[in-house]
C-alpha cells in the first residue's frame, strides 16, 4: 500500500517537474521575444510595442514547426482583418455598423481561408483595431495608417517569437544531448545548413 502510494506520488512529482521545465522553457523564450522586439519597435517605429509582443507570445511556441504555423495564421488573419477593415472603410465608411458588419466578414472571410478555428478570432479583431480610430478621428486615413502599423507589429513580433522558437530549440536540444551523455558532446555534428 504504502509502496503504491510512494510510487505514484513520485510520478505526480515527476509530471510537476516536466511541467515547471516547459514553463521556463516558455518563459525563457517569451522574455527573449520581448526583449528583442520592444527594443526593434523602440528604435525603428517609435510607437508603443503592445501589438508587437502580444504578437510574439501568441507565436512562442517549443517546437518551431508549431512556432511558424502560429506566425503563418497570425500574419493571414491579420491581414484578412486590415483588408477587410480598409475595404469597408473604403465602401462603407466609418460607422457602428460598418465596424460589426466588417468583423463579421472578416470572420467569414478567415474561417474559409485558414483552417484553425482558434484563430479566426484575430481577423476581426484585427478589423476592429484598423478602423476603430476611423470611426474614433471621423478620418479614413486615420484607418489606413492604424491597418499599415498593426500589420507591421504583427509581421516583427511574429517574426522574432519564431527566430527565438528556432535558436532556443538547438539550444534545449544541445542541453538535453550534453545530460544524456554525462556532459561530452558526441561526436557527430550536424549543422543546421
Amino acid at each position: 500500500m504504502h509502496f503504491e502510494y510512494a510510487k505514484r506520488r513520485s510520478y505526480h512529482l515527476m509530471l510537476l517537474a516536466q511541467r515547471r521545465l516547459q514553463g521556463l522553457r516558455y518563459a525563457t523564450r517569451i522574455l527573449i521575444a520581448g526583449v528583442v522586439v520592444w527594443l526593434i519597435i523602440s528604435a525603428l517605429m517609435h510607437v508603443d510595442p503592445l501589438w508587437a509582443i502580444i504578437s510574439s507570445v501568441v507565436v512562442t511556441e517549443v517546437k518551431v514547426e508549431s512556432a511558424w504555423n502560429a506566425f503563418i495564421s497570425r500574419l493571414l488573419n491579420t491581414l484578412i482583418g486590415c483588408i477587410v477593415a480598409l475595404l469597408f472603410l473604403r465602401f462603407a465608411g466609418a460607422s457602428e455598423w460598418s465596424v460589426l458588419a466588417a468583423m463579421a466578414v472578416a470572420t467569414v472571410v478567415s474561417s474559409d481561408l485558414v483552417k484553425v478555428p482558434i484563430s479566426w478570432r484575430i481577423a476581426p479583431i484585427t478589423t476592429a483595431i484598423a478602423m476603430l480610430p476611423a470611426y474614433n478621428e471621423h478620418s479614413r486615413h486615420a484607418g489606413l495608417d492604424a491597418a499599415l502599423q498593426r500589420s507591421a507589429e504583427v509581421l516583427i513580433g511574429s517574426a522574432v517569437a519564431v527566430a527565438v522558437s528556432w535558436a532556443t530549440a538547438g539550444l534545449f536540444r544541445l542541453r538535453r544531448g550534453l545530460a544524456s551523455s554525462g556532459g561530452r558532446p558526441s561526436k557527430t555534428v550536424h549543422h543546421p545548413l
